[in-house]
């Protein structure tokens, strides 16, 4: 069963895909309404039910919004560098001293509000708290089980909404502090020598791949020009569309390698942020290598310059990457606060259009793939956020 959790803030429109597993019927906890919506239902047919603020996360309350001291943010070491307390930043729960019931180890997220000289107030609500709600569940496969007893019980609410939905959106009434000197530093940063060689490789498994295509197959149309920024031998665009892909990389053979290329320009990017290329485009995807960019805001200035009025950009994300081209502030983040990452790098760009963004996790990673031990059959994650040009 995929469920789909849909939520909102202001104009961006939020969607989170999750793939249930096993699902037992009998057994299971769903939320509330939607399995008796389900009853009788066939694979492909889908049910949704929508939820008041409380009804499947904790509701919001002010007392979980609390002042302390700065002095009580633990600063940990991460990748070499120290992390400080930023408004508007997650962090997990244990970097928080002399909380009741808080270990060095508790990974449930809190976020900074305010920083006001040595004070700072947190807010330990689930990040989707306050929120209404809509989840929608399409039955993928049916098939009668074998025995009444063993098994696990799933709670389906908590798998759906923990782990991160809700870390996107920013506050309400401020940009999040992600940057600091340092975030955009990289253990190497020597790219003409690291892209000299083409490298064969595919970043995520075919299944992963797949979604990132139907994401964006939801913004592409035939007779589209596209840009295939940061290219390589894959695009993950929908193969079956009449689109013009231009690719733009820094390793011909890679992109001479990829069938779906009309055309391909070799440019590094962080050198020149400019767009060395003619015309405009209706569509500008980046795969996989937004978290390569060593100054993204104006790579994405000079990308809204290619882009035709109603144009969209589309970034696809993972949690896999060359761990030395990567910037250091990408790698200490949760998975969903990279999502709010690239949004609030568009916003210093100068998109200003509808956005929104699409995940999709826990689904089943091919069993020819040589990571499905290691990985036990899941899938790696992907995330696609948008943005239109107004």
């Amino acid at each position: 069963m995929e469920f789909a959790l849909h939520w909102q803030q202001g104009d961006a429109k939020f969607e989170d895909r999750f793939l249930g597993r096993r699902v037992n019927a009998w057994r299971d906890v769903f939320p509330p309404a939607l399995m008796e919506k389900l009853h009788g239902c066939s694979p492909g047919e889908a049910a949704s039910a929508s939820y008041c603020p409380g009804e499947l996360v904790d509701p919001y309350t002010l007392d979980k919004v609390i002042h302390l001291p700065v002095t009580r943010f633990r600063k940990r070491s991460l990748g070499g560098r120290n992390v400080s307390p930023k408004v508007g930043r997650f962090y997990p729960l244990g970097m928080l001293s002399g909380l009741p019931g808080i270990y060095s180890s508790t990974i449930t997220p809190f976020r900074i509000l305010e920083i006001d000289g040595e004070t700072m107030t947190v807010d330990l609500n689930h990040p989707l708290a306050g929120r209404p709600l809509t989840v929608e569940a399409v039955i993928t496969r049916l098939q009668e089980k074998q025995g009444d007893t063993g098994g696990s019980l799933m709670h389906w609410p908590e798998e759906i909404c923990y782990g991160g939905p809700g870390m996107q959106a920013p506050l309400p009434e401020r940009p999040t502090e992600f940057f600091d000197e340092q975030f955009f530093s990289r253990s190497d940063a020597d790219d003409a020598t690291f892209y000299a060689q083409p490298r064969m490789i595919g970043h995520i498994d075919e299944q992963a791949s797949a979604n990132l295509r139907s994401m964006y197959r939801r913004f592409l149309k035939n007779g589209m020009r596209v840009l295939d920024l940061m290219s390589s031998m894959q695009s993950h665009l929908p193969d079956d569309l009449d689109i013009d892909v231009t690719g733009l990389g820094l390793n011909a053979e890679e992109m001479a390698a990829n069938p779906l290329l009309t055309e391909y320009v070799v440019h590094d990017l962080n050198r020149d942020p400019s767009i060395p290329l003619k015309g405009h485009y209706d569509a500008v995807a980046c795969s996989l290598s937004i978290e390569y960019l060593t100054d993204p805001v104006s790579v994405l200035s000079c990308v809204r310059e290619q882009l035709a009025p109603g144009g969209v950009l589309l970034v696809g994300m993972s949690n896999r990457w060359f761990p030395t081209k990567a910037v250091r502030g990408w790698v200490d983040l949760n998975e969903f606060e990279r999502v709010g990452l690239v949004h609030e790098m568009m916003r210093r760009a100068g998109f200003d259009g509808k956005r929104g963004v699409i995940s999709m996790r826990n689904d089943w990673r091919p069993q020819g793939d040589r990571h499905f031990l290691e990985t036990r059959g899941v899938s790696d994650p992907v995330y696609m956020t948008w943005v239109e040009k107004s």
